[in-house]
């Protein structure tokens, strides 16, 4: 995906900062999906998003608590104390605004007009607008809100 490659170059972000936004993207991807499995009252499909959501908060946490994440490749560091990463909340907050926006909760919590910079802005409007178009349409639809569940009900 070309806006994530553009993020990465243009907020410079730290592994950590990047896997932080990866994961609450991906957490807000099983939210959205969860919500339209509420709407279309597919509780089975209900019950594996709340699995889901469930792993992909775990693997949040595990991104918060991983050791390896805050050390060096200095053997020293091996039976140091486990201190909590750091990770610019600006930068995750943007990166979050770019990674969340193929999911129909994330274009909620995180409109395009959160992304500071113009062109890195620029380029995940036109992203959505080419994904939200079918190939060849000369008049494209209203953008659902939440799409269609593959749960049966």
């Amino acid at each position: 995906m070309y806006t994530t490659e553009l993020a990465a170059k243009t907020l410079e972000p730290t592994a950590v900062e990047d896997q932080l936004a990866e994961d609450y993207a991906s957490v807000l991807d099983v939210v959205s999906r969860l919500e339209q499995a509420l709407r279309d009252g597919a509780w089975r499909g209900v019950r594996d998003e709340l699995d889901q959501l469930v792993s992909a908060a775990e693997d949040m946490w595990s991104t918060l608590s991983d050791p390896d994440l805050d050390q060096g490749d200095d053997p020293s560091d091996i039976g140091r104390p486990f201190m909590t990463p750091t990770a610019d909340a600006a930068t995750v907050h943007q990166l979050i605004a770019v990674y969340a926006q193929p999911h129909a909760v994330g274009r909620m919590l995180y409109p395009t007009s959160l992304i500071a910079d113009p062109h890195l802005r620029g380029a995940v409007e036109n992203e959505s607008l080419q994904g939200s178009r079918p190939a060849g349409a000369e008049e494209a639809e209203a953008p659902r809100l939440l799409e269609p569940a593959a749960y049966p009900v």
